[in-house]
Parts: C-alpha cells; structure tokens; sequence
C-alpha cells in the first residue's frame, strides 16, 4: 500500500536528516522521531528485524535525552579587554562564514567602544558578544554562538548574569539587529520585539533583573 511505503520514506528522511544537525539535541531528537516511525514501518509490512533495530535505536535516544535534560552544564563569563587579543582575533577569525550569516554588517573595527565577552559552556568557548554602552541602551553588534551550542542557554546566561549590573547603571533596553528569518525566531525566543521602522530588522528588549544571577561582572 502506497501510504505504508510513505511512512517508510518519512523514517528514512527524518534519520537521514538527523544526522545533519550540528546540535546533538536536535540530532537526538529527530532521531528518536525517525526511529519510531522506521520501527511502525518494520512493524506494519512484518520487517521484525527492522522494528527491532529501530525500536533498541529509539530507546537509546531516549535514555540519552533523558541524560541530557538532567545534565547541569557549567557557564562562566571571560571578559576580553582589547579587540587586537589574539585569541578573539583567532576566533573571529576561523567562524567568518558562520558569523557573517548571521551578522554580515559585523566589523570589530567600526564599533568604537566595544565590550567583549566570551561565554563559556564548561570551559570550552560556547558564544561570543560584543555589545555598547549607548546612552540608556546596550546595543549588540555581535551575539555569536557556536552550534552545537544553539539551545539558548548560552544566550539566557548571558543575559542573566549583566542585566542587573546593566539596570543598575540606569540603562533600560537591549537593541541588536536580525538578519534572516532563523536570528529573528532566536530573538522572540530571547523576549525580544521587533522596534523602529519595519524592515531596518531592530529587535529590543526591556532590562530586567537577573534572577539570583549575582552583580555583573564586567
């Protein structure tokens, strides 16, 4: 029957396509949906084997999902005090493709006070931002995060960790700019909202106090 060779192609495709993903959660994730589908297939035409196979695939993605949501990763911020430091200027870089997807107006030598903070996800460098300090607003130049990291922890630690330091010092929005539809999604995930004139792709976001996060340490 033509709509169980469907449900077939559909298995094949979502695994296929599982093994794209750069984020292992994401991976996980459409894997386990392939698997299932693969393993009603099996199960549907009498392919025990297949259904087997797939069945064993499908808990195991499980259990690592489940390993997963409970594993406590470590953030930690490491500021950077100059734009010439070889390691920032290493890491800009070797991610410019990547980097200029999402920020193709992106150039460290036309912000003029730039402050540069490394986000570390158990000690490896997960993300860097490059933001100002301008009048009432921060403005983000650069908000780049690497990814395998792309599940807005990076993002929501940042945020947390200067937000009260930033209200502190009377500064009320967060501006950054949006280029392409997946940073504008990012952005309203983050609680951002688009601001000014449709179409210059401005998102804002209030200054809120970090939840228990401690003072800025910038």
């Amino acid at each position: 029957m033509i709509w169980v060779e469907i449900i077939g192609y559909v298995g094949s495709v979502l695994v296929a396509i599982s093994l794209m993903m750069s984020s292992l959660v994401k991976l996980r994730w459409i894997n386990l949906v392939g698997a299932v589908t693969f393993a009603v297939y099996g199960g549907i035409v009498g392919a025990y084997p297949v259904l087997a196979v797939n069945g064993f695939i499908a808990v195991v993605n499980v259990v690592y999902l489940w390993r997963m949501s409970r594993q406590r990763d470590y953030f930690t911020l490491l500021p950077i005090r100059r734009r010439d430091n070889s390691f920032l200027v290493g890491f800009l870089n070797f991610h410019t493709a990547d980097i200029t997807e999402f920020f193709p107006d992106f150039d460290i030598d036309g912000v003029d006070n730039p402050r540069m903070v490394f986000i570390l996800r158990d000690m490896n460098p997960a993300g860097l931002v490059i933001f100002e300090e301008k009048g009432r607003d921060v403005l983000i130049h650069l908000d780049y995060v690497l990814p395998s990291y792309r599940d807005l922890r990076c993002a929501r630690f940042f945020l947390d960790q200067l937000a009260s330091g930033w209200r502190e010092r009377g500064l009320e929005r967060i501006l950054s700019p949006a280029a392409g539809a997946m940073h504008r999604d990012y952005l309203q995930r983050l609680g951002f909202s688009p601001t000014l004139p449709e179409g210059l792709l401005l998102f804002e976001r209030a200054i809120e106090n970090a939840a228990e996060s401690g003072n800025s340490p910038l």
